[in-house]
């Protein structure tokens, strides 16, 4: 029998997929690291790069070869990187976001990515985490889901949020993240049926039962590889040994579904995760957020805040965002994007508050996080994606040069610039699951020199 035919002649075969994820985490377990923890919050019509800069910063800019909003005929002209301390005087945040003020020494402020292979209009879809065309619909992975792949968990992504009015909304809704082609991620937009999701086996129901005929199925699949072992020489069969350890350590991993404590999640409140209101919804959700990361259920949340073209009603807004949106240059609707703003800071900061409740180590659950804010819509309601503005609280337990910075890259084109999907790359590095390349590379960049064959290092350790 060959090399292929005993493969497929054992149940693992069918597993094999999934091993690659399996035995890494089971190796990080074996030399004592820390799970890595990752948060993106999406939300929609685009974040204006002003609203990511220190206070007073002046920045070069120039024509937009792309056009864009009547506020956007301009974009980044730095001819080369500014790498600046936040924090004192000339390092403020943002009014934007001011509730992250206390944990400024976490934050990174981060502008000048461009992201142009996404197309632009009114949003990018699957293309802002994809790094790859939005008309193309869930082409590939998107790139929480293949960060989340580096650290498994009992789920693998959770998405929550909200699209539509929550008076009229559906249960669930798609459109943003894609675990590969034409395999969306579905998010939960009701705080009531994702605690049910998340939690109820937990509280409810007979989780050690199901908890213990998947030990039966995961006993079963690492009794096979360990028969197969013997039939590959050398490195192969030393894969199928970690295979095999690894399937032990899942095995006992799946049992915290069964252990994990019903007190650390919080009650259901009809009040709070029922409500019909969109603020208090996305606070529920950044609360089932947290639960699920502090009691390892998750190790990869996406949360939507208001993607789509809601109206901000709990903070007091009439308009609803693609009005506002089209409203580039007026004051009144300035200060409602900085108002949806500074909500949105406050969700990060509320989850940061969390996290660092939970001791880890020497230090806390926040410690191995990355939080990344940005928009769907890269810059503006219409956008073009020449700049796409982002904020990034935590790094990782030291894997990136991120925390009191503010970074601002070189214009497009210009030495030193670089894109979305290279900052994509940059991060599967750090998460220890390098690429050459993620996502789809910009033909107008290559055109001018620049091939994006390396991962963006400036926040690589």
């Amino acid at each position: 029998m060959d090399r292929r035919s005993l493969l497929k002649s054992l149940p693992i075969w069918g597993a094999a997929p999934y091993l690659a994820p399996l035995v890494a985490r089971a190796e990080a377990e074996t030399h004592g690291r820390k799970p890595m923890r990752f948060v993106f919050l999406l939300e929609g019509n685009g974040l204006w790069p002003e609203h990511v800069m220190p206070r007073g910063f002046k920045r070069q800019e120039m024509k937009n070869p792309r056009g864009g909003d009547h506020h956007f005929q301009t974009t980044n002209g730095a001819d080369t990187l500014t790498n600046m301390s936040l924090g004192g005087p000339d390092g403020l945040l943002p009014e934007a976001l001011s509730p992250l003020e206390k944990y400024i020494k976490r934050v990174t402020l981060l502008t000048g990515l461009s992201g142009r292979v996404a197309g632009g209009g009114h949003g990018c879809g699957y293309g802002a985490l994809g790094a790859y065309p939005a008309v193309a619909g869930p082409k590939d992975i998107t790139i929480d889901a293949a960060l989340a792949k580096t650290t498994p968990a009992i789920r693998q992504l959770v998405g929550l949020g909200f699209l539509h009015d929550p008076a009229t909304a559906p249960p669930m809704f798609q459109g943003y993240s894609a675990y590969g082609p034409n395999q969306k991620v579905s998010f939960i937009q009701d705080p009531l049926l994702a605690h049910k999701v998340l939690f109820g086996k937990v509280i409810g129901g007979d989780p050690r039962g199901e908890v213990g005929a998947q030990s039966i199925i995961l006993d079963a699949l690492a009794e096979d590889i360990r028969k197969l072992q013997p039939h590959l020489p050398g490195e192969e069969g030393r894969k199928l040994e970690r295979a095999a350890d690894a399937f032990s350590t899942i095995r006992k991993r799946q049992s915290r579904l069964g252990e994990i404590n019903p007190a650390r999640i919080p009650a259901t409140r009809p009040d709070f995760h029922g409500s019909k209101e969109e603020t208090t919804r996305m606070k529920a959700h950044v609360e089932l957020a947290a639960t699920a990361l502090i009691t390892g259920l998750t190790n990869t949340v996406t949360l939507c805040s208001g993607v789509g073209y809601p109206t901000w009603k709990g903070l007091g807004l009439t308009l609803d965002t693609h009005e506002i949106g089209h409203r580039a240059n007026d004051p009144a609707a300035q200060a409602m994007r900085v108002k949806i703003r500074q909500f949105n800071a406050g969700l990060i900061a509320r989850l940061v508050e969390a996290l660092e409740a939970v001791p880890e180590g020497t230090g806390t659950l926040m410690d191995n996080t990355l939080i990344i804010y940005l928009s769907d819509s890269a810059e503006t309601h219409h956008c073009v994606c020449m700049e796409w503005p982002m904020v990034l609280v935590g790094n990782l337990g030291g894997r990136l040069k991120t925390g009191g910075r503010f970074i601002n890259l070189p214009k497009y084109g210009a030495k030193g610039h670089a894109t979305v999907a290279q900052f994509y790359t940059a991060l599967l590095h750090a998460a220890g699951a390098p690429v050459n390349h993620f996502g789809m590379k910009d033909r107008f960049l290559i055109e001018a020199g620049l091939d994006q064959r390396d991962p963006w290092g400036v926040l690589l350790s």
